[in-house]
């Protein structure tokens, strides 16, 4: 299962998952327990997604509306598999996220596999920018 869940990371901009990874450090060298700040964590969770989509449109040109859709759920799906316990007591989805979470990163590790994973401009080839100098 984690190695799943490394997968899926690689999927994310390193500086947003290293951000959700930091608050949680903070919360806990803070003494705050596992399932404490549930709603403050929601609200950190949607603004990273948030943050994650203006990544991806800036960085990565990744202006399909449907792969950002994928991406952002794919995020979700990354933070209820790692902080499970937070998240056990959310209105609608806390009572199965246990069972739930897992089922969801395997069935988003089979749907990404039919999309590459995205690069960053600058990692790109020179021959594929569209900026290229012409030989």
């Amino acid at each position: 299962m984690n190695d799943r869940l490394e997968n899926l990371r690689m999927f994310f901009p390193a500086e947003v998952t290293a951000s959700y990874l930091a608050i949680q450090s903070l919360l806990k060298n803070n003494g705050i327990g596992e399932s404490e700040f549930m709603w403050q964590m929601v609200w950190v969770v949607i603004a990273l997604a948030i943050i994650n989509i203006v990544i991806y449109w800036k960085f990565y040109d990744v202006k399909d509306v449907l792969l950002q859709l994928v991406l952002g759920f794919g995020f979700i799906v990354w933070v209820a598999n790692i902080d499970t316990p937070r998240f056990k007591d959310l209105p609608l989805v806390g009572e199965n996220i246990k069972l739930g979470a897992p089922i969801l990163l395997i069935f988003y590790t089979l749907l990404t596999s039919f999309f590459s994973r995205p690069e960053r401009k600058a990692d790109k080839k020179p021959e594929e920018t569209t900026n290229a100098p012409a030989h």
